[in-house]
């Protein structure tokens, strides 16, 4: 670290400003009423070296205990050498071990919320002198020249967004690789369904064959499937999987939906259920620093606060016409999911990629999720989501710092799983939710099931608390106790809409009753019939409800249904046209597939193919002029089937990492070269990672 006279400037202040700070808060104890403003300066430097000697001394003979002691090693060793040290500089002080923790519990939450608003690099500083070293003692490091990758996800960033990201500035720490001429953007369109579920079964597994969307009606196990739901993660990756992922053979998964087969996984889904499976160097390792507690405390209320004051922003830039689109889910409660999704997750998966490089750990993937949440209810366009890139940058910026104490070289590949879209929800610009629509053409009183809402971000927190509980340590066991009645069987926690048991269980009840199921994701209705075995043919359901299809293609909000004919195959249709997919023919003036690019046979094809295709699909109309069209969930953005720059994500990699000449079709398609790449780098044989 250079100490410019900048850098002399920003110490002395900031070690001013936390004196002053020391001065006001000791108040309240014995020993601090008596300080002025220098002796305050000397507890400030006190408590520096206090801290510095606690991480030196953890290190070097504590780091080996069990993670379950670690709270009570950290505070009665940092108050002894607090109190220690105050007693040498102020004999009179008499401070005991008790004042010691206290002052130290204090002087750590000064520091954190200083950090946070000023933008301090303590980050840099304590992932080098302690989350690395904490790692290194608790692994054993693989020193090698064979380079380790590291595939980092911006959830839901299309590549328009992201190469206006770059020129705006809001992501230096990438602009600098790009400016530098060492990396190179290369755009590729996802499957029909445009959302994570799918889309990271491809990237990951190298197979997403039959996820029609994000939740769907399996009409084997007769209820409705979700991919944010760890029971049915865990069993989709086992049907998919043919051991081959992205992170297999040593690789770490964290944050994911699903693991990519790797040896170690921390808040992934997929593996929840896997009592044990290996984390890697814990999860308790970071929560139980003080200043890592602190640090995501204070931050976790700043971004609270943030929220609110820029939700109420928000809401006058509508009021003044300047934003197009606002959404009602954006309430005071969304605060703390933003603030979890946000610093909270994020932060907490940055630590454990780093503690990955610090061991040499061969392949890490890990999932960035606070754009596409923040994105959903603000806008992909909005300030906010922009800052929240800005945040995501920083975080790569201390990951590209870590690379400096690796044992082995890492090649970092930035990817995106889908975009967003964005557009009025369905009700807004029509009057009319997806549900009431089918109710009227259905026209049988009390036929029709509908769950229109699905916000991802609950499911992170799911995982993040089932995480927690399924430790053998004392605050697992008390977490546990907390929430048992949001615990389900298999103690995976179950909170937020249509998540809770209770609540799963009586929605369930209420689906049995129904013969039509509605479900929506993002741009794209699901409907089924739910007494059918099959897929039910476009005769079947015109001889059953014919009103349905006809009044669902006459709407002016929706631009395709997708139905199966016994007679001609798969077919599109539209006001003015029909597309049979099964010969690429067109009857009729209006081609219902024109608007959506020239893949979109393939895609939707492929949709019709899978086992649990809907009975019908209705994706909305998109307007190529403006870019947008509606969501039929109460989102700003959108994503999940066709339209738009939901389609389009990305992956910027390093340019001697070569992509090919080919497009890249399909999160399959992209698996093949995130693959290929690390077989390359890492001398696997690329042809088996492709069954």
């Amino acid at each position: 670290m250079s100490w410019s006279r900048a850098r002399i400037v920003q110490f002395v202040s900031l070690t001013l400003v936390q004196a002053l700070a020391v001065m006001f808060v000791l108040w309240f104890l014995p020993f601090g009423r008596s300080l002025d403003l220098w002796q305050a300066v000397v507890v400030v430097v006190v408590l520096s070296l206090a801290q510095a000697g606690f991480w030196m001394i953890f290190i070097n003979f504590f780091s080996w205990l069990p993670v379950m002691v670690y709270p009570l090693v950290t505070f009665i060793l940092t108050g002894a050498l607090v109190a220690f040290l105050l007693n040498l500089a102020f004999p009179k002080a008499a401070v005991t071990i008790w004042d010691g923790i206290t002052i130290s519990i204090i002087f750590t939450v000064i520091n954190a919320i200083l950090g946070a608003i000023f933008s301090l690099d303590e980050d840099v500083s304590f992932d080098r002198n302690v989350t690395q070293k904490i790692a290194q003692k608790r692994g054993s490091p693989i020193t090698t020249d064979v380079p380790g990758i590291l595939y980092l996800e911006v959830d839901g960033l299309g590549r328009e967004r992201f190469e206006h990201a770059l020129r705006e500035g809001y992501m230096p720490t990438l602009k600098k690789w790009l400016d530098d001429g060492k990396y190179e953007t290369t755009d590729w369109e996802t499957d029909y369904t445009a959302q994570t579920g799918a889309m990271q079964t491809g990237l990951l597994q190298g197979n997403n064959d039959d996820i029609p969307a994000y939740r769907w009606w399996d009409r084997e196990l007769g209820r409705i499937v979700m991919s944010g739901n760890p029971k049915d993660a865990k069993m989709l990756e086992a049907r998919l999987t043919n051991g081959r992922g992205l992170c297999s053979d040593g690789g770490a998964s964290r944050g994911n939906m699903f693991s990519g087969d790797a040896t170690e996984s921390l808040f992934t889904f997929s593996t929840l259920l896997n009592r044990d499976r290996s984390m890697g160097p814990g999860f308790y390792l970071f929560l139980f620093s003080p200043y890592v507690v602190a640090r995501i405390t204070s931050r976790f209320v700043i971004e609270v606060i943030k929220e609110w004051f820029e939700a109420w922003q928000a809401r006058q830039r509508h009021k003044r016409g300047i934003d197009k689109y606002a959404v009602s889910s954006r309430n005071p409660a969304y605060a703390f999911l933003r603030a979890f999704m946000g610093p909270m997750l994020q932060d907490l998966v940055t630590y454990a990629v780093i503690s990955d490089i610090a061991r040499g750990v061969p392949a890490v993937y890990a999932l960035y999720a606070g754009y596409d949440d923040l994105g959903h209810f603000a806008g992909m366009d909005s300030p906010e989501a922009f800052e929240m890139l800005h945040e995501t940058d920083r975080y790569f910026k201390r990951i590209e710092r870590a690379l400096e104490l690796a044992p082995r070289p890492y090649k970092i590949i930035v990817l995106s799983d889908h975009g967003q879209s964005t557009g009025p929800t369905f009700k807004a610009a029509h009057g009319v939710s997806l549900e009431d629509l089918v109710k009227a053409l259905v026209k049988r009183e009390g036929a029709v099931y509908a769950s229109l809402e699905t916000n991802e971000a609950w499911d992170n927190l799911n995982a993040f608390l089932s995480e927690s509980i399924n430790s053998n340590t004392r605050t697992a066991r008390l977490v546990r106790r907390t929430i048992a009645k949001k615990t389900d069987q298999d103690e995976i926690v179950r909170i937020g809409p249509d998540r809770d048991p209770a609540v799963a269980e009586k929605e369930e009840q209420e689906a049995e009753g129904k013969d039509v199921i509605v479900l929506a994701s993002g741009c794209t209705g699901l409907i089924y019939f739910r007494h059918a075995p099959q897929r039910m043919t476009y005769e079947q359901i015109q001889a059953a409800y014919p009103d349905l299809i006809i009044g669902l293609v006459n709407h002016p909000g929706i631009g395709l249904v997708l139905v199966d004919s016994a007679e001609n195959g798969a077919m599109v249709l539209t006001k003015g046209g029909v597309y049979y997919l099964k010969d690429d023919s067109l009857e009729g003036t209006v081609n219902p597939l024109a608007p959506f690019g020239p893949n979109a046979a393939l895609h939707l094809r492929r949709e019709s193919s899978f086992v649990d295709c809907p009975d019908i699909i209705v994706n909305a109309r998109y307007d190529p002029a403006t870019g947008e069209l509606c969501g039929f969930e109460n989102q700003v953005s959108h994503h999940g089937g066709l339209g738009g720059p939901q389609n389009h994500p990305f992956i910027f990699h390093p340019k001697e990492l070569k992509a090919g000449d080919e497009p890249i079709v399909t999160a399959v398609g992209a698996y093949r070269v995130l693959r290929s790449w690390r077989d390359e780098l890492q001398g696997t044989n690329a042809a088996e990672a492709v069954s």
